[in-house]
């Protein structure tokens, strides 16, 4: 009869070794093959909720730009001349005296043309009376007698002035408010004094008091006419300028965006009266088409100031596509591992997601495939002039994913990494702006009509991820002006 042997004593210890020794092989090839199937694993966590776009910075001062309007007062002189007769009395006109009824005296006075000079917003208009005189007397027995004087040599003169306070009214129209000023013999010497000494007549004190009467009657002449000076329409060309945009670059447009009109001083230089006009605004420079531009009428003319200076919105733009491709370059290819595990990162992709914040899809290979997010929001680092997403964590979906399968995939530092790259210099972003800045700023918007302006300094207001791009806020702060070519009339 044929058997199984059972092993006995030595032999059995052999066997049972050998038993265990490929018991722990078996097990190794089971780690292997649970370790096989681990890299396998795929993950793809839900992308994160869509949300509406929210814009909270806080808005800029407004924008004053110096815009000086000059005009020849030379029309204003011309009609006082017209209204002010250049000669005054007649030697052949007599006219008795007051206080002698058998004296009668005469003048003829002529006037040289006026000549204007500026103080503030006053229009000091002057000139000068060269006058002579004659008086008679005639006595109860004997025959009349006369005489004269400054019909001989030189003629005695006198000084008129005539003041005029000017003003703009909100309606864009020049305001004179015309009296008279001094009207007095030109000196105390005495040859500016015309007395016929027989008659005890001062011809002096009648040419004044003539001279003075006719300024009087004449003087709301003059305010009419300075009441035809309209500014308007010069006005309205540069306002109607100023609404559109000035192309920068091939897809940057400053928008100047006038608001207001409001009249810091009137002055004079010369015979030229400049209304040192500001002109409130909201600048802003703006990427994209051209804007529309805006229609709105010029505003009547205010006292207010707003504010000084110039204060401009700029934007630099971060794309995603940048913003994906830098961050790629940063980091595929870049291996992760924690007890016994790895990842690879195979890709990683920046976007919009409403609310001012971002969300970074990063793919996997290696021990785990597939995509997780990460979402924050982006802040502006003054220190490293760099913009940064100081909250970047992974997005509840995602989170939850891991929680249910991949705990380690927690653990590999992944989200100390993102915060520590995900990082894009600011600098450039707003520098090309105001460098084109810059020359929008210095160019002719309309014939005669130039601005010009200087930037002094660039703060960083904010940033705000909109779902199209990550946008840089900043202030640029200097001054403009408009230089507007004086229009003689």
């Amino acid at each position: 009869m044929s058997g199984r042997v059972l092993p006995t004593g030595a032999a059995a210890a052999a066997v049972a070794a050998r038993r265990a020794a490929w018991s722990h092989v078996a097990a190794a090839v089971a780690v292997a093959i649970l370790a096989a199937c681990r890299g396998a694993q795929e993950l793809d966590a839900p992308a994160p909720r869509i949300t509406a776009d929210v814009d909270s910075l806080p808005p800029l001062p407004p924008s004053t730009i110096e815009a000086p309007i000059t005009y020849d007062l030379s029309p204003v002189v011309a009609a006082l001349e017209r209204a002010v007769p250049r000669r005054l009395g007649d030697l052949d006109e007599r006219h008795p005296v007051p206080s002698n009824s058998r004296a009668h005296f005469a003048f003829a006075a002529e006037r040289e043309p006026f000549h204007i000079a500026l103080s503030g917003r006053t229009a000091r208009m002057e000139a000068v009376v060269h006058y002579m005189g004659r008086g008679w007397y005639n006595p109860p027995l004997a025959p009349e007698v006369s005489a004269s004087c400054g019909t001989d040599g030189e003629r005695p003169r006198a000084r008129i002035e005539v003041a005029t306070s000017l003003s703009l009214t909100p309606s864009w129209r020049l305001r004179g408010r015309t009296t008279v000023g001094r009207v007095e013999p030109y000196s105390d010497e005495p040859r500016d004094r015309c007395k016929v000494t027989f008659l005890k007549v001062d011809v002096t004190d009648r040419v004044v008091a003539a001279a003075r009467r006719a300024l009087e009657e004449h003087r709301r002449a003059v305010d009419r006419k300075i009441a035809g000076v309209d500014l308007r329409a010069r006005v309205e060309e540069w306002w109607a300028a100023l609404q559109r945009p000035i192309h920068l670059s091939d897809s940057l447009w400053l928008e100047i965006q006038p608001t207001a009109v409001h009249v810091d001083s009137i002055a004079g230089q010369g015979t030229r009266l400049v209304a040192r006009v500001g002109l409130e605004a909201t600048p802003r420079i703006v990427t994209g088409p051209r804007p529309e531009p805006r229609a709105r009428p010029l505003p009547p003319l205010g006292e207010h100031r707003a504010g000084e200076g110039l204060h401009i919105l700029a934007e630099g733009v971060l794309d995603y596509r940048t913003a994906s491709r830098l961050l790629a370059r940063e980091l595929n290819g870049r291996r992760l591992g924690y007890g016994g595990r790895s990842a690879r990162i195979r890709d990683i992709k920046a976007y919009g997601i409403g609310g001012g914040r971002v969300a970074l899809a990063v793919t996997f290979s290696g021990d785990v495939a597939g995509r997780i997010y990460f979402v924050g929001t982006p802040r502006y680092d003054a220190a490293r002039d760099e913009l940064y997403v100081p909250d970047l964590d992974f997005d509840v979906a995602s989170q939850n994913a891991l929680v249910d399968r991949l705990e380690w995939l927690k653990s590999v530092g992944l989200g100390d990494v993102l915060r520590e790259r995900a990082r894009w210099p600011a600098t450039g972003l707003i520098r090309m702006g105001v460098e084109e800045l810059l020359k929008g700023l210095n160019r002719e918007i309309a014939p005669g009509v130039r601005l010009s302006g200087v930037v002094s300094d660039t703060r960083v207001l904010g940033v705000h991820a909109s779902r199209r791009a990550v946008v840089v806020r900043a202030e640029v702060i200097g001054r403009a002006r408009l230089d507007v070519r004086p229009r003689d009339r």
